[in-house]
């Protein structure tokens, strides 16, 4: 399988390749130099293991001892490569899951030109799958993060291209929303033009991994990627698995003129430009490669679709992605390589079964975290400046959060949704519902390219002799007679058509007005109406469930993202929305608000907290509702409603409704959090 990830960039490792004049379509060859090619394979894609953060004390200091590792496969130390391949044995021994969380920016996850199936994510996912099946190990790949953001200034656009931002609204519920039983995070909101963070983002990247590191009682992700200082801080002082990746790129051939493009494999073509050719690089021509509607007679799509996904501006394309899940799925294949090398060396010299001092992940879970929680300011200072930063608790960067959303997608949506800690009745998802007919599984690669999932999969199983002689005899004529229309694709250039990839409306007007009535006591109100999300609780961010958003009305069905950012939307008359938080440890509880029009003098905000013997209502005006409100990083409105860390009891229920603006405040709780 790693020899195929570099194979889809370098070819089969054959040369003086010539069709011959027999009938059986017979092609001679001769094979490359095999050392030489594995060591080319190693330094392309292998991250280093020889970092050690005792002395490398910076982010500068480190590119002086590795400064191609960006290029390159990544770096991490050799205790934290260790710990990997423990997480990797204790999969093996015990068949249990092996959990991959994947987060970032938009523009990391894939959005904004390019098909769910096309993202690092889904490229790792989609090779080595398979292959742990064979091993009877399920391979979980969660995606989650969400689409663009449409209706912000420019201000607030630049603030979230600094990085660092992407991740908080979830990061606040991470136990849930992410899960608790995850095994590796790979982190991904980096700056888009230098990868360095700033202050701000460095606090809120600190809080995000221990938030994943505190998440589970079974499990603890190995951290990749992320801000230097905080990955060297947990790493020395909580003994964290830490690295960070690279992308590969110094072992790219280079597109130097548009004439000898053809001599490059497909995945490599316009993917690493000089000076003089970056217009093709750049090109949406070349840098994306999408369709929104493949007609195979009947069952026509209700809503006419585009010729293709839309391109933003910043978007990143499909090449990319595939080079960077590569790299992610070389590095998982050669620690388990170095995982089962590890179990065959000890059990032939110390017998069967592997000790479990070798594999286990009791103690070294309960080590991380005892540790992660005993961090102070004088350790790792990051997190504990949300206080000042975004009035977060400090406390926060030592206790699990919980949470619920509406966003999409999350870790087991079904039990993960705000309507599930949600008292009022009849709580329903509005949407015109999901395309039930067909939609088109061509392949992600063009057929006659190199395909790693296909050269992986055929394996060594003997039954696969046939299979495998024909696929050889195809390839080796298809290196002889390379298609002539590899530039031709016919793209429609879309720049021009820039839309948001999750329009909001205006349809809270959907939701009718209730009778008014005195609320003096508290009691659900009736009408609330879930918008803006996919039916049916099926987006959980892996490459089973791409169809989940595909929506009736969408002009893309093809689209395979899973991105959505629901709430549960209101108005004056419907009343109060009641929310139940059960295992709340560290005494704080959070909502995660979205309001659509301009307030009026007149609006109020009321709620209340009940803990089982008193209540505690609180109302505040306009005035003191923006006050109280944070807006930590654009597109949250973050309410604190309890904060007490002397508190006891481990269930509350809070209420919240608006007042004062008849049915013109439109209001939406997309999150709900506690710890």
């Amino acid at each position: 399988a790693k020899e195929a990830i570099y194979a889809t960039y370098h070819g089969y490792g054959l040369k003086n390749v010539q069709a011959t004049d027999e009938a059986d379509d017979t092609v001679t060859w001769e094979l490359e130099n095999i050392d030489e090619r594995l060591q080319e394979r190693i330094n392309m894609f292998m991250v280093s293991q020889e970092v050690d953060l005792g002395s490398i004390t910076s982010a500068e200091a480190l590119d002086e001892i590795a400064p191609s590792w960006k290029e390159k496969g990544g770096w991490t130390t050799s205790r934290s490569w260790d710990g990997l391949k423990r997480r990797l044995l204790h999969a093996l021994m015990t068949n249990s899951p092996f959990t991959v969380v994947v987060t970032g920016s938009w523009q990391s996850m894939g959005y904004g030109g390019n098909h769910g199936h096309q993202s690092m994510a889904a490229t790792m996912e989609s090779l080595l799958g398979p292959l742990f099946d064979k091993l009877n190990v399920q391979l979980v790949v969660r995606a989650i993060g969400l689409p663009p953001l449409t209706g912000l200034n420019s201000q607030e656009e630049n603030d979230l291209m600094v990085g660092g931002r992407s991740t908080l609204i979830h990061s606040l519920g991470w136990s849930s929303i992410y899960g608790s039983d995850v095994d590796m995070v790979v982190w991904d909101d980096y700056n888009l033009e230098n990868g360095q963070s700033d202050e701000t983002a460095k606090a809120l990247f600190d809080l995000f991994a221990r938030q994943a590191l505190l998440a589970g009682d079974t499990s603890l992700p190995f951290l990749w990627g992320g801000d230097f200082d905080v990955l060297r801080n947990l790493h020395e002082s909580a003994d964290v698995d830490v690295g960070q990746l690279g992308n590969a790129m110094a072992g790219v051939d280079e597109t130097d003129s548009e004439s000898a493009v053809s001599s490059l494999e497909w995945a490599a073509q316009y993917l690493k430009c000089s000076s003089k050719t970056l217009r093709y690089c750049d090109g949406e021509s070349y840098k994306f490669d999408s369709h929104c509607w493949v007609d195979h007679g009947g069952n026509a799509p209700p809503t006419p679709q585009l010729d293709h996904i839309p391109v933003l501006p910043t978007a990143i394309g499909w090449r990319m992605h595939q080079i960077k899940g590569y790299t992610l799925s070389y590095n998982i294949l050669a620690a388990l390589d170095d995982a089962i090398d590890f179990w065959a060396e000890k059990t032939i010299f110390e017998g069967h079964p592997l000790a479990d001092e070798n594999w286990h992940m009791g103690e070294y879970i309960t080590n991380v975290q005892d540790k992660v929680k005993a961090l102070t300011e004088s350790d790792a200072p990051h997190c504990f400046q949300l206080e000042e930063l975004m009035k977060l608790p400090k406390r926060l960067c030592k206790s699990r959060m919980k949470g619920r959303t509406e966003h999409t997608p999350r870790a087991n949506p079904a039990d993960t949704s705000l309507r599930t800690v949600i008292t009022n009745s009849d709580v329903s998802v509005e949407s015109d519902g999901l395309y039930e007919g067909y939609l088109s599984d061509d392949a992600m690669i063009h057929s006659g390219e190199v395909n790693p999932i296909e050269i992986a999969n055929l394996g060594k199983d003997p039954s696969n002799a046939k299979e495998r002689h024909l696929l050889q005899k195809r390839w080796l004529r298809q290196r002889v007679m390379r298609r002539a229309d590899d530039k031709s694709s016919g793209r429609v250039l879309l720049s021009s058509m820039i839309r948001s990839t999750n329009q909001r409306t205006t349809a809270i007007g959907d939701i009718k007005s209730q009778p008014q009535r005195r609320l003096d006591k508290i009691e659900p109100g009736d009408g609330w109406k879930v918008l803006h999300t996919f039916p049916g609780d099926k987006c959980d961010g892996s490459i089973l469930s791409t169809g989940c958003g595909a929506l009736k009305s969408s002009e893309c069905l093809l689209e395979g993202h899973q991105g959505s950012r629901g709430g549960v939307w209101g108005i004056e008359s419907v009343g109060w929305l009641v929310l139940k938080a059960s295992g709340v440890e560290s005494g704080f509880v959070a909502l995660n608000l979205e309001l659509c029009n301009t307030l009026p003098d007149s609006f109020v905000l009321e709620y209340a907290i009940e803990n089982g013997e008193t209540r505690t209502m609180s109302t505040l005006n306009k005035e003191q509702f923006a006050e109280k409100v944070q807006m930590p990083v654009p597109g949250m409105r973050l309410l604190t409603v309890f904060d007490d860390e002397k508190n006891t009891k481990s269930d509350l229920v809070v209420s919240i409704r608006v007042k004062g603006c008849d049915d013109d405040c439109q209001f939406g709780v997309t999150h709900f959090y506690w710890s």
